[in-house]
């Protein structure tokens, strides 16, 4: 078996090393999440193009967090969990059959640790009226947490999820008629749709993702 010399192994690594330099200083290493202004909150939200099928049934809305947001989104009278958040945004729409809804809505926050430590606070004020069974978003954002369980009379069910996507935390809630009706699918392809845009518009880029 052949060995590599010393000298040449002690190139390769230094060699190696300065590359992993450059990259880091050209962004090769994973850079922080940029936070969102108001119009990027708005463009995150998606539309009847983004959802084809389906009818906004609440106009989108985008605003700078104020006392009434905090109170709709953070539960606490406190407003735990709205700390250091910026903007919030909101849309709901309904299939074209009528068989199915979803509601979107998200809380811009000012980076990524702020976005972070809000987590889990919101999820336990969320996760309290939303549903006891555990449901499946699929792998989506650096952090998710959903539950399902009936949604209003005549024996709505609903699938409630959180995900939290760089500097933002975002809601997704979709139900069906029915539990037997609920498309658990349809359930993960709304989340990821809804994180994919999230990302685009921390990259920097216009978001495009569609159903």
């Amino acid at each position: 078996m052949s060995t590599i010399p010393m000298r040449t192994a002690g190139i390769r690594w230094a060699a190696a090393g300065a590359a992993a330099l450059l990259l880091a200083g050209c962004g090769g290493t994973e850079d922080e999440a940029t936070a969102l202004d108001k119009a990027q909150v708005a463009s995150v939200l998606p539309d009847e193009s983004a959802l084809p099928g389906w009818n906004v049934s609440e106009k989108p809305s985008a605003a700078a967090m104020g006392e009434a947001g905090r109170r709709a989104i953070c539960l606490s009278a406190e407003g735990e969990g709205c700390e250091d958040s910026a903007f919030l945004g909101s849309v709901s729409l309904l299939r074209d059959d009528e068989s199915a809804s979803t509601r979107f809505w998200l809380v811009a926050y000012k980076d990524e640790k702020a976005a972070e430590a809000a987590y889990d606070v919101l999820w336990t004020q969320t996760s309290r009226n939303a549903g006891r069974d555990e449901a499946d978003l699929g792998a989506v954002g650096a952090e998710r947490d959903a539950v399902a369980g009936p949604s209003g009379y005549d024996g709505a069910y609903a699938v409630t999820g959180q995900i939290r996507v760089g500097t933002a935390l975002l809601w997704v809630s979709s139900d069906a008629r029915s539990e037997k009706a609920l498309d658990e699918d349809l359930v993960k392809d709304l989340a990821a749709l809804f994180s994919d845009r999230a990302q685009q518009a921390q990259n920097g880029e216009e978001p495009s993702a569609r159903l």
